[in-house]
């Protein structure tokens, strides 16, 4: 049965894949030991693999380290399988091609380890993605505009393109050297930058916007830390007050805060320069806050 134009489009890759990151129980690897379908036996074959994941659906290999991810694709890859494999950030897919199968791998076992431990030479859908991602920005090796203004992804995926170009005029049909080139100085150079580009960049932005906010931060940390002082210094004074005089305690709470507020301030200036108009503030944070709630309805039992 053909594949859809809705799966076709599916399969078609339009952009970086991004890969987002959730907790544990959600992610890809805790679905699988939540509902997931534990295999029975070991596969050996691509036939036994392909059945299976047809039947119970993408089989995930999780790792202290790395995950991989082994489906069935339908459209341009239909009868074939693809390896997600994703360590930390970094992310590849590999073709797993039925008919290459007993030759690079021949067990299951054996494609499993190749693929974990990251030796696959298979780059079909690393030239995918790369076509792809210059189709979609118009980026051309042939049509090169020098006057173009171009991110640091469209050069990239140019330079890309235009090794692509030496390949063919240089290696021709010489498998193993375009394999090789491919690999080491085409897609693995568009890859790296850009799923740099799309996952690390804005981790080191956000550290610069950091950086540079250190300063202000600070003084909002000095700011907290001098409000949790006045609140601290402020009920001491209020349940100092109603030790000395039990009547007090008939009184409205503010009505009492305001009398211990001028004894605070009298006694530490510098800490109430600032602050003293929150009187409600701190009576909130005495009624409802664990550390103080009890001895302030001991003292407001009846006003509080």
């Amino acid at each position: 049965m053909g594949a859809s134009s809705e799966e076709e489009k599916e399969n078609t890759i339009s952009n970086l894949e991004m890969i987002h990151w959730v907790d544990e129980e959600q992610s890809m690897r805790g679905q699988v030991f939540k509902d997931g379908h534990r295999p029975q036996k070991v596969y050996e074959t691509f036939d036994e693999l392909y059945a299976s994941i047809l039947e119970h659906g993408p089989l995930v290999v999780p790792t202290d380290k790395v995950d991989v991810l082994f489906f069935t694709p339908s459209g341009e890859f239909d009868g074939h399988i693809i390896a997600i494999r994703q360590s930390g950030r970094n992310v590849r897919r590999i073709l797993i091609r039925s008919d290459h199968f007993d030759d690079l791998f021949g067990t299951v076992s054996g494609c499993v380890n190749h693929v974990l431990s990251n030796n696959v030479p298979e780059c079909a859908l690393e030239l995918k993605h790369l076509h792809d991602l210059a189709e979609n920005l118009r980026v051309s090796a042939d049509a090169f505009d020098p006057s173009r203004s171009m991110s640091r992804m469209e050069i990239d995926i140019l330079a890309a393109l235009q090794l692509l170009k030496v390949l063919d005029a240089c290696f021709e049909d010489d498998e193993a050297r375009r394999e090789i080139f491919e690999i080491g100085f085409s897609v693995g150079r568009i890859f790296s930058s850009a799923q740099n580009y799309a996952t690390l960049e804005p981790d080191a932005v956000k550290a610069q916007a950091y950086e540079r906010s250190y300063a202000e931060r600070g003084k909002k940390g000095k700011s907290k830390d001098r409000k949790i002082e006045r609140v601290e210094h402020l009920f001491g004074h209020i349940v100092g007050l109603a030790a000395t005089n039990a009547a007090l305690s008939r009184l409205k709470p503010l009505d009492v805060a305001r009398l211990a507020l001028e004894d605070a301030s009298k006694e530490n200036p510098k800490l109430w320069s600032q602050g003293g108009g929150q009187l409600e503030q701190y009576l909130t944070v005495f009624a409802s806050d664990p550390e103080y709630r009890a001895t302030y309805y001991s003292i407001f039992g009846k006003t509080g």
